[in-house]
Order: C-alpha cells, then sequence, then structure tokens
C-alpha cells in the first residue's frame, strides 16, 4: 500500500466516527478557567504537578489546546516563557530556548539536534528545523528548559519537547469521540479550513480500547508572486493515528500505536528584501517551489507496574521523507558578480534552484526502570538504543550558467551523503530525600555516540573569487569557463578517503537540590551539562580555503561537537489557597564551540566562539474568579558571543577583503532582551445546558538579529501578536468565533544577508543587503464549530 493511501485510510476510518451514535459524554466537555498548577507532567517519568518539580517545566494541557485554538509549534511558543520561534515555511521551526539556538538551521549535512523532541515518548528530533506534528486529539505539551542530559539524552542541548496523542477510553460507554471543523480568511490571503475527528472504542471495560483520529487541513496562503499568481505558500495536510492499549492485568500495560502524516506546501513566506513585509509580495523568483514532508511512526509501549518498581519498554521506527525544490535567492544573487558574458549588452541569468531530498529511518529501544520505595532513595534509570540512517541529495540547477562553466552543465553543485548514526546509552537519575523537605537530585548518562558520514558524489564548481589588482570581482565568461572540482577525488587521492566518522563518548551529568518551605512554595536550583556531536560541512568551502592543500581541506571539512553548561535556580509558589500561582527562576548558560554558519562564500559549518547567556524568567496566573482566570510569562535574556570569528580567502596580492562572520560581543541569533505573553479565560454559564467562554493571548517579542553577523539589516522589528475568541458551548455542541494576530503585525521574522555585499557605517557597524526576508501569517478571521459523542 502506498504511504499515501495508508495516511488517507487513518484519516477516512476516523472519520467513520461521525455517523455513529451519541451513546456516551465521556470526551471533554466545557472547562473550568485555566490554572499554572493544574497539569500533570511526567518530566521525570512519574505523574507530577509541574509546581513539584525542581525544574523550568510548561505544560499546555487538551484543554489549553482547544480553548486557545492551538495548531502548531508557533501556538505553542506563544504561550512558555522563554521559547521563541522562527517558521519561515511549515514544517520548518527555528526553535530557540533560552537563547539556545541552531545558527545553522538550512546546513546541509548537520548531524544532531539542540532540542529532544519526542512523540508518545520516541525521539523525531531532526537536525536544523524542526517539524510539526499536529495539534490533533493531543493530550498536552510538555516543554522542559534548558538541558535535560540524564533523562532525554545527548540531543537535549537546549530543552525538551513532548507531545503526548490521546489513550482511548476504557471506562464508561463503548463509543465515544468529538469532531470539529475549522474555516477561517486570511487578510490579503486565501481561505483555510480544516476538519478533524477522533472516536474511541472499548472492546472489553476496563481492559482494552482502541482510538482512531483524522485530520485534513488546507491553508491557500497569503504570498502573491507576480509571476505565479496569488496565494502561492499554500499547505495541504492529511494524517491519521490509531492507538491500542490493553490492560489484561493491574499491573500490565501494553500501547500500540501508528501515526501517519502526508504535508504538501507551496513557497516559503518569504517576500522581495527591501520591501514594506506588509505588502506580502515575492516577485524575485520565477518558479514557486515544491516541498514535500511525510513521516510514518510506529511504537509499542509496555509497562509492568510491580509496585516499588515499573518497569517500560518504549520500541520506535520512524521514518521521514521530504523533499524541496525552490529558487534560491542567495545563490541567484550571490553568483551575480561572479558570472559575465562575452557578448556585448548579454547578462548570463544566474537564476539558481535548489533541491534537497532527504530518507530517515530511524529505529530506537529505551528499557526504562522507576522506583517507589517508601525510604528516602529513589531512582530512574534505563538503557537506550538508536540507529539512524539519513540519505541526503542537493542539486543547485542554474540553466543560465551553463555557458559559462567547464564542462557545460546547469547543475552547479551535485552531491549526494549518507549517513548513519548509532547511539548507546545508559543513564541513571537519583533522588534522596535528607528530610521531609528537602531533596537532593544527581544523575548521569554515558553516551556512546557515532556518526558515520560516506560522500557518495560530491561535484561542485570551483568557485573562488578572482580579484585584479584593485580588489574587483574578475568574472567567468564563455571564453573563461569556471571549472568544476571534485572534493571526493581530492581527498581520495590524498589518502584520507570519502568516509569520516565522528565518536562521542561522554558522561553528562545533573544535580539538583530542592527545597519546600512550605507546602506551597518550592526553591530548587540545578547545574547540568548537554552535547551535540560533530559532523561534515560543505566540501566546495572547505576546498575554498584550504588553499590548495589537502590537508588544510580535510581539516575544513568538519566540525567539532558543541556542549552547553547551564546553572539555574528558581522558586515555585502558590498563594492565596491557589488561587495565585507564580515562577520565577534566573538561569546562566554557556555555550561552548558553537556550531555556525559561515559563508566562505559558500556556506559552511565551523565551530565558533563560546556564548555566554544570562536570563530571567517569570511565570504567574491567577485566579480572578470562578469564570476568569490569566497568566503572565515573561523572559529577559542577555547573549555575548565571546569571542571573534573571521574567514579570509586566499586572495592575491592588493586584495584584502576578509568575510567577517563574527565578531567578539555579538548577539545570539534570535534572542531578544525582552519577551512576554498574557492572557486569559473566561467561562460563564448561561443556564444549565449553555456557557459562554472566551480567551485571548497577547505575545510581545523584541527586537533581536537574525544572524550572527548581526548585520543591521538583519535586525528585526519587535512582534506583537493578539489573537482573541469568543465561544458557546454545552456538554455536546461548541462553536467559536476567533482571530489570530487581530493586531495585523505582519514583521519580517528572518533576514539573510549577501556576505558577499558586506560595509561597514561610519558608526562601525557592520551591514549587508538583504537577500531573503521571511514573514509572519497576517491577520485571519474564523469560525470553528465541535461535536462530542
Amino acid at each position: 500500500m502506498q504511504q499515501g493511501t495508508r495516511a488517507q485510510l487513518l484519516a477516512c476510518v476516523s472519520i467513520i466516527g461521525l455517523t455513529l451514535p451519541a451513546w456516551g459524554q465521556e470526551e471533554p466537555s466545557a472547562q473550568e478557567p485555566y490554572v499554572l498548577d493544574g497539569v500533570v507532567v511526567t518530566a521525570r517519568f512519574k505523574a507530577e504537578s509541574t509546581q513539584d518539580i525542581g525544574a523550568s517545566v510548561a505544560a499546555i494541557s487538551d484543554e489549553d489546546i482547544e480553548r486557545l485554538g492551538i495548531r502548531d509549534f508557533d501556538d505553542i511558543s506563544r504561550l512558555v516563557a522563554g521559547v521563541q520561534n522562527v517558521k519561515s515555511q511549515q514544517n520548518a521551526n527555528n526553535i530557540a530556548i533560552r537563547g539556545v539556538v541552531d545558527s545553522k538551521p538550512d546546513a546541509l549535512y548537520s548531524t544532531s539536534s539542540l532540542y529532544s523532541i519526542f512523540l508518545d515518548e520516541v525521539s523525531v528530533a531532526a537536525p536544523g528545523l524542526q517539524r510539526d506534528f499536529s495539534s490533533v486529539d493531543l493530550n498536552r505539551v510538555e516543554i522542559i528548559r534548558g538541558p535535560q542530559p540524564t533523562l532525554f539524552g545527548e540531543g537535549a542541548v537546549g530543552g525538551v519537547v513532548r507531545y503526548f496523542t490521546n489513550d482511548p477510553y476504557l471506562d464508561g460507554s463503548t463509543v465515544t469521540g468529538y469532531a470539529r471543523g475549522q474555516v477561517e480568511s486570511i487578510t490579503d490571503g486565501g481561505i483555510a479550513y480544516s476538519g478533524e475527528n477522533a472516536t474511541s472504542l472499548i472492546f472489553a471495560p476496563g481492559k482494552a480500547g482502541l482510538r482512531v483520529s483524522g485530520f485534513y487541513r488546507k491553508d491557500e496562503g497569503f504570498i502573491d508572486n507576480p509571476a505565479e499568481g496569488e496565494d502561492v505558500n499554500d499547505f495541504d495536510s492529511i494524517g491519521g493515528r490509531a492507538v491500542l492499549l490493553a490492560r489484561p492485568t493491574d499491573q500490565l500495560e501494553l500501547r500500540l500505536s501508528a501515526f501517519l502524516m502526508r504535508d504538501e506546501m507551496g513557497e516559503s513566506s518569504q517576500v522581495d528584501p527591501g520591501s514594506d513585509p506588509e505588502d506580502l509580495i515575492f516577485s524575485a523568483s520565477p518558479l514557486s517551489g515544491v516541498y514535500k514532508d511525510d513521516f510514518d511512526l510506529y511504537s509499542g509501549r509496555i509497562t509492568y507496574d510491580a509496585g516499588p518498581l515499573s518497569v517500560t519498554s518504549i520500541t520506535g521506527h520512524y521514518e521521514r521523507t521530504n523533499s524541496e525544490s525552490r529558487f534560491s535567492a542567495s545563490n541567484t544573487f550571490g553568483l551575480a558578480p561572479f558570472f559575465a558574458s562575452d557578448t556585448p549588452g548579454t547578462t548570463i541569468d544566474s537564476t539558481t534552484f535548489q533541491t534537497v531530498d532527504r530518507e530517515q529511518s530511524q529505529f530506537s529501544q529505551e528499557l526504562r526502570f522507576v522506583s517507589d520505595f517508601e525510604g528516602p532513595l529513589n531512582f530512574t534509570g534505563g538503557l537506550y538504543y538508536r540507529d539512524k540512517d539519513i540519505e541526503e541529495r542537493a542539486t543547485l540547477d542554474c540553466a543560465g550558467c551553463a555557458p559559462v562553466t567547464s564542462p557545460s552543465s546547469r547543475f552547479l553543485l551535485d552531491q549526494f551523503t549518507t549517513t548513519n548514526s548509532e547511539q548507546y546509552s545508559g543513564f541513571i537519575d537519583g533522588t534522596y530525600s535528607i528530610t521531609d523537605r528537602f531533596r537532593v537530585i544527581a544523575g548521569a548518562r554515558y553516551i556512546d555516540d557515532t556518526v558515520s558520514v560516506k560522500l557518495v558524489t560530491n561535484n561542485v564548481i570551483n568557485l573562488n573569487p578572482r580579484f585584479d589588482g584593485g580588489g574587483n570581482i574578475i568574472p567567468w565568461t564563455e571564453s573563461d569557463p569556471l571549472g568544476f572540482a571534485s572534493p571526493i577525488d581530492i581527498l581520495v587521492g590524498a589518502g584520507f578517503g570519502d568516509e569520516f566518522e565522528f565518536k562521542l563518548s561522554k558522561t553528562l551529568p545533573r544535580i539538583g537540590v530542592e527545597f519546600d518551605v512550605n507546602d506551597d512554595m518550592l526553591i530548587y536550583a540545578s547545574a547540568a551539562e548537554g552535547t551535540r556531536n560533530g559532523g561534515i560541512g560543505q566540501a566546495v568551502a572547505a576546498l575554498t580555503t584550504s588553499g590548495g592543500d589537502p590537508a588544510v581541506f580535510y581539516d575544513n571539512l568538519s566540525y567539532d561537537a558543541d556542549e552547553v553548561v547551564t546553572l539555574e535556580g528558581g522558586i515555585k509558589a502558590t498563594w492565596l489557597g491557589g488561587a495565585l500561582t507564580t515562577n520565577a527562576g534566573i538561569f546562566q548558560t554557556r555555550f561552548k564551540d558553537t556550531q555556525i554558519l559561515v559563508m566562505l562564500p559558500a556556506s559552511n559549518v565551523v565551530n565558533g566562539p563560546d556564548q555566554d547567556i544570562i536570563g530571567l524568567e517569570f511565570e504567574t496566573a491567577y485566579r480572578f474568579s470562578d469564570t476568569l482566570s490569566g497568566f503572565l510569562n515573561a523572559t529577559l535574556l542577555d547573549t555575548e558571543f565571546k569571542g571573534n570569528y573571521a574567514t579570509t580567502n586566499t586572495l592575491p596580492p592588493g586584495a584584502s577583503s576578509p568575510f567577517y562572520d563574527l565578531k567578539s560581543g555579538n548577539e545570539a541569533p534570535q534572542a531578544p532582551s525582552l519577551s512576554f505573553s498574557t492572557g486569559y479565560t473566561y467561562a460563564r454559564p448561561l443556564n444549565d445546558t449553555w456557557q459562554i467562554t472566551s480567551s485571548g493571548v497577547f505575545q510581545y517579542v523584541g527586537e533581536r538579529y537574525s544572524d550572527v553577523q548581526n548585520y543591521r539589516s538583519s535586525e528585526l522589528d519587535p512582534l506583537e501578536i493578539l489573537n482573541l475568541r469568543l465561544g458557546l458551548e454545552s456538554d455536546r455542541w461548541s462553536a467559536s468565533l476567533f482571530a489570530t494576530n487581530l493586531l495585523n503585525d505582519v514583521e519580517a521574522v528572518r533576514v539573510d544577508a549577501n556576505v558577499l555585499a558586506q560595509s561597514v557605517g561610519p558608526d562601525g557597524v557592520l551591514d549587508s543587503a538583504p537577500i531573503s526576508v521571511s514573514v509572519n501569517r497576517p491577520r485571519s478571521f474564523g469560525l470553528s464549530l465541535s461535536l462530542r459523542y
């Protein structure tokens, strides 16, 4: 059966639930107002309130997801202190938590993520940009800020994001479920609509049940391309999920699940550089891009609870295939100065399209032990294995460049790389209660992670800039064409071979203390270390800066692991009988040997200088009355690179134009000094059946830079997002009117600059002409209808 057919089948099976009688009302109905300390999480693999955990943990419940209209990680980031997200396209989330962000999210051949992403406790993180996994039928989302090495492994450098889907109901009516439909109109864009359904069936009361859910989403987009038409950044997504839950005894539980999604996307959310972002026009591309992103996740969890000790086995198989073919602004405009025609009045068309195809297949197995002893000592420990294979092919198609290349070719780059990542790890995390109120927590995870990279094909143009005596670029022409290089041939010829191995064998510690001042106040402090493995960069960039020396080329080709060490402390408290909750935390992070993207002028990944990050988080929630609750979350950040990183090509005498990549004192990208969100939920009964509901969220993201160079052109204006909802609901029906980005604040959220067009202003500030600008989604108005059965 084809993958797309399987996804459609799961979606269709779940929609059958719409025709079933309304035999029960066990699905969630009208909810009480939001209270921060009401969410139970499993951040330490046991059920606890967020207020009882000595760590910076945030949780979003299924009630919050429905009440606040959460659709993707962008919406999640608006609710959680210290979390930022840049979404330049669907399924392209560049996550930043507490100022720790991947400055190379689009780089080819990245091997590891800064964040551990789990879906039903199976790792689904990708190097660089993270995809969305749909908010349909989710039970909750947990976000743990800061390094979490002991329980969540090597990838949890900056934090952890955990998605949990709903289980089948095993008690109550035989069939229960819900159906929901939504439609919205996007300002200066098209229509977006979606439908979803989840049905839970009981096979044996209290013993076994099945839950199936499916959804379809269509978003017509909002970016216009005069050459292509209106709303070219459209999005289609279809998916389905099935969960089988069995409890043959009180001690034994078996959970099997399958989750499939199929996504197709149009152009990214780019606008013309230098234009007003609100114009929503992208005219530079002669042809809109095409993107696909599909995944299958199959998982099995077996838990045996023997009372003082529970044992859990989690097995996962994850497959993801994503491809993109898009206009490359950076190459189109970056290559233009290097090409010219011998014929007067004739120009070389350097319009370039980048195509990338990736296939990922991953198997993982975890065995976990959690104690529940009556004595002062308890522990969580386990063993973990993961085997991941990635195949990645990338090409740069420039048909107009063929006349000035030798041999004549429209492909300026043709690369095919295979990567295998195999990891073994063991972990132990113990809690010792010195008194009834004072606890010491210590743990470590030993990681043996091996990344093996093979360069199968790597043919690239030999773009080493040539300059005349005045420092001006000498272009290539039909009579003086640019040649190709085969980095693989150079490596093999020098005896280095075409295979690389990166081995990370390290013990990652975490230690902390918790003190209950009283039943309503917790003080905590901790220290932890996280790391991610190294990998292979761009061969053409490494070759360009080698000066023709194969040994230098070999050294430049790879980059090493980087790591994060964080110290933090905080206080969590509830007041006024639980009506008021206040959490405050302070942290200091040293980001060592940061993996950054530099331009040589081709892009490459290197280990740059360290970063220092200091921050303060504040979260509060208050129940004003039985009908009204509100919250305020805020983060203050100060980030700074602690050294320079400048690269210089091999230039002839008289040409001294280094490519300044990073200067000491630069801020980390996507790290505003101030960000906050505030909101409310309201629910007031009208009679015994109906109640009126309302919710709102306002997010402010302050000024920040889009890149490590801190170009003046990449300084982003503050972003202010206001979302409002007004609804009417009963135990069975609900209807909501909503507005997203009600202020219609459309701003640049990512700016890529042309490193070849750098300049330094009179004030000494570095600048560069922008070559691509991505914006956020404009205002939309919509209607949502739900039925519980």
